[in-house]
């Protein structure tokens, strides 16, 4: 077909290909080509999603495929976002279809998957397989389900399609969300309240029908719900006038609302403090440039930096601008909503993946039009679709749960700095205990530092006293839970009448169940690590990929009866509270215990409300919260953190122990903080004693130098997952070579790239699939990033065909 007079499209499809793609629009679907918009196109004789990223007039490629249509009446994100979304799969090595695949609200995709049906022959053979082998039991479930999505590995079904019993297919399952529909009811065009009064009859007029049409007429549309509600006889009214061709029903959309109750809220402060004042001063001079401009807000825990990035949003939109706010938890994203909805109302968008694919998808569009001044969300707020971008905020910026570890893996922190200096936006890093990549940022004049050393009010930072808990006498240490220092300093709590937060990072009743006699614990058998014992479930689960067992008596290992529970978690610690203090209100805030949505909101609100004593909880609890009546906080096993293969855990433990004893004292009390731990004299637990940020930061800073870890180099992690053990590693020394053998051919810059491993990794089985990793060190990122797409497309062909996976993670957070 001649394309020269069509227009063409850029387009990013939605596979695992990189790069764009060139197609042509036929002319009837050229008005609604719009950049933003997804289109179906034919790609390698099938059909896929694409995104439209440019729209150029003319066609100079006379054989361009056609696009097939148009799949939105509207764009899904602007075009300010494409040079965004380009970046982001030229630094993560990820294709850029993909990238905005992931950015869009789920629902939205039309997601390809492989279905079955039996052959003549499949179906023939059926009633002569074994019952209970795996053929038999593939093709039954195949035969019962036809056109579902298979449950099977592929590699055994396609082993079933070349003998020639059953044909795999292609299936496409359509967009889940899309606008929530309502029946409204109005007046029909032309028709006058007056003449319809005057006109009616004796007979007809009912009780109450003059106030139902005069409200009707005043506010229409309305829907035929409220009207229903408002009047007893509402339904019977709306089909009287509807039938007189007086009224009209329709179909109308109407916005799902994930707001629920406000949990806490507040009135801004009459004035502010004067560090307070400083920092805004400078915040605000440098959102009236209109200028990328990079800051750290490093102020301590309680020091007023919400009130600060209160009036910093405020100003911004009163500007006629945009803002983003990303916080760690979704739980802490709950929670400031209620702040700055109170203050915003319905300007204000919250985007996190406990919403429901439908109050997603409504958010996302009150974006895209224009209808948000701010979004607070998790990491995934950082794609929100706005045109006027003025500012971006990334509360407790230290927070590893800004990288996300499933593909694409980005840093959420990292990147929204990029996308702030496309936008010319100013980005605000706050944190009581920044990251050391960031504060050596500041330090070396790359970021502007705001300074917030007090608490509001001069109020003092809490008390720590460190137990160390291999002093403890009588029952061994490892299994004490509450050092008789801790229990006596709840117990004085309790009394007083104030409140107390407990943090154990560590899910669970039990962490280990483990044979007596030939010391094996019970392990995953998809993962290489210990299953956890939970009392609610009563069964054994694993963390990782949701395997779960019931108890057993006989270890599978050696066959004696000899299991025995050992360890502890947070199921384990609220039952032992509650059995030493039973008169006394207990609840426990972590990952299983907030699963049922609302739940989290519910356990903060009445924290809140001090209708808890004692708040048992995970990370959950580390950070943001604000609950004066906590003047103790105890944390249970400081050592958790520090024992991960990673260079990052004395960086974690320092963070995670000040911002939990930040919780403390800060109302008109002093608070206190007790930390537990088996390592008192390590650097991180004496620093997060003494409160003492910089001296942790000069020594984990001398230490990365002289290891060469970032911020004095970059990383890149390449992980080969497989389903075969021994392939694996092949296919991991293979990798290797041909890295070796690409910088051998690089005379001048291959020395700047230093290879470790290939090695296991950590947790060696993972989900059924064995790991291994390869550790790329540089200063160089763009020279790596060169190296890992050389190794790709050098491999292709040996991957495809090994059963073995090639993940490339940039920056990475996780080496387990």
């Amino acid at each position: 077909m001649n394309n020269e007079n069509l227009s063409c499209l850029k387009i990013a499809a939605a596979v695992p290909v990189m790069g764009t793609f060139s197609y042509a629009v036929p002319e009837h679907l050229a008005p609604n080509a719009r950049v933003g918009c997804r289109v179906l196109i034919p790609f390698n004789n099938r059909k896929v999603t694409g995104y439209i990223l440019e729209k150029t007039c003319q066609c100079h490629n006379r054989d361009l495929k056609e696009i097939l249509d148009i799949l939105d009446p509207e764009p899904l994100f602007p075009e300010q976002l494409v040079p965004f979304f380009e970046w982001m799969a030229d630094y993560y090595i990820h294709p850029v279809g993909k990238i905005i695949q992931s950015a869009l609200p789920g629902g939205l995709n039309a997601n390809p998957f492989k279905t079955a049906f039996l052959t003549e022959k499949g179906a023939g053979i059926l009633d002569g397989l074994p019952p209970g082998s795996e053929e038999q039991e593939i093709l039954s479930w195949i035969k019962k389900h036809p056109d579902k999505r298979l449950e099977w590995p592929l590699t055994k079904v396609y082993q079933l399609q070349k003998r020639g019993w059953l044909t795999v297919k292609d299936r496409t399952r359509k967009r889940r969300v899309g606008p929530l529909m309502r029946k409204f009811v109005r007046p029909r065009d032309g028709i006058d309240l007056d003449a319809v009064l005057s006109g009616r009859t004796n007979s007809s007029k009912t009780k109450n029908e003059v106030e139902f049409l005069e409200t009707l007429f005043s506010s229409w549309p309305t829907l035929a719900s409220v009207l229903a509600s408002k009047f007893s006889n509402g339904s019977w009214l709306i089909r009287k006038w509807v039938k007189k061709g007086i009224l009209e029903e329709y179909l109308g959309p109407v916005c799902r609302n994930p707001a629920g109750e406000i949990m806490f809220p507040s009135s801004p402060p009459a004035e502010l403090y004067g560090q307070q004042q400083r920092a805004l001063r400078h915040i605000l001079s440098f959102l009236d440039k209109q200028t990328f401009h990079p800051c750290l807000l490093y102020g301590v825990t309680g020091s007023g930096k919400t009130e600060v990035y209160c009036r910093a949003v405020q100003h911004v939109i009163n500007s006629g601008r945009q803002a983003i706010m990303m916080v760690p938890e979704i739980s802490l994203a709950i929670y400031l909503e209620g702040i700055f909805r109170s203050r915003l109302g319905n300007r204000l968008a919250i985007y996190h993946s406990r919403l429901s694919e439908g109050e997603r998808f409504d958010e996302w569009m009150r974006m895209v039009r224009g209808e948000v001044g701010l979004v607070i969300g998790a990491r995934s707020a950082l794609f929100a679709p706005f045109s006027k971008l003025g500012l971006i905020i990334v509360d407790e910026e230290y927070d590893s749960s800004y990288k996300q570890e499933k593909s694409p893996r980005y840093q959420a922190r990292d990147a929204a700095l990029v996308r702030a200096k496309m936008a010319k936006a100013l980005v605000i890093l706050g944190a009581g205990t920044p990251s050391v990549q960031s504060f050596q940022n500041a330090v070396s004049g790359k970021y502007h530092l705001l300074l917030m050393p007090d608490r509001i009010e001069k109020r003092p930072l809490p008390d720590v006293e460190i137990v160390d808990m291999k002093d403890l006498e009588g029952k061994r240490a490892e299994e004490q839970i509450l050092s008789p220092r801790l229990r006596e300093a709840i117990d004085e709590n309790l009394t007083t009448g104030n409140q107390t937060i407990l943090f154990l990072n560590r899910r669970g009743f039990r962490s280990l169940y483990l044979c007596r006699s030939c010391g094996e614990p019970i392990r995953c058998p998809n993962c290489d690590v210990s299953l956890t014992y939970h009392l609610m479930e009563n069964r054994l689960i694993c963390h990782y990929c949701g395997f779960f067992s019931e108890i057993q008596s006989k270890c599978p290992s050696c066959g004696r009866k000899r299991m025995k529970p050992y360890g502890f978690g947070t199921e384990k610690l609220e039952q032992e509270l509650k059995h030493i203090f039973p008169e006394t209100r207990i609840a426990r805030l972590d990952a299983d215990s907030t699963r049922k949505k609302g739940q989290a909101f519910k356990i903060l609100k009445k924290f809140g409300e001090h209708k808890i004593d004692i708040l048992v909880g995970t990370q959950m609890i580390t950070k943001g919260y604000d609950f004066p009546q906590v003047t103790l906080v105890g944390v249970i096993a400081a050592d958790l953190s520090l024992g991960f293969p990673d260079f990052r855990a004395g960086e974690r433990t320092f963070q995670i122990l000040s911002q939990v004893a930040g919780r403390s004292g800060r109302g008109k009390q002093r608070g206190r903080v007790i930390i537990q731990t088996f390592n008192p004299d390590h650097y991180a637990i004496r620093t997060a004693k003494a409160h003492d940020y910089r001296s942790f930061f000069d020594k984990e800073l001398g230490l990365r130098e002289q290891l060469g870890y970032p911020p004095f180099s970059h990383l890149t992690c390449l992980r080969l997952k497989g389903n075969n053990k021994t392939k694996t590693a092949e296919v991991a020394l293979s990798v290797t070579q041909e890295i070796k053998n690409i910088l051998v051919g690089w005379p001048k810059r291959g020395k700047e790239i230093l290879v470790l491993g290939p090695v296991e990794a950590p947790i060696s089985k993972l989900k059924g699939k064995y790991r291994w990793q390869i550790l790329l060190k540089g200063k160089n990122i763009s020279l790596m990033q060169h190296l890992i797409s050389g190794v790709e497309r050098r491999l292709k062909k040996e991957l495809k065909g090994s059963g073995v996976h090639l993940i490339s993670d940039v920056d990475p957070y996780q080496m387990t």
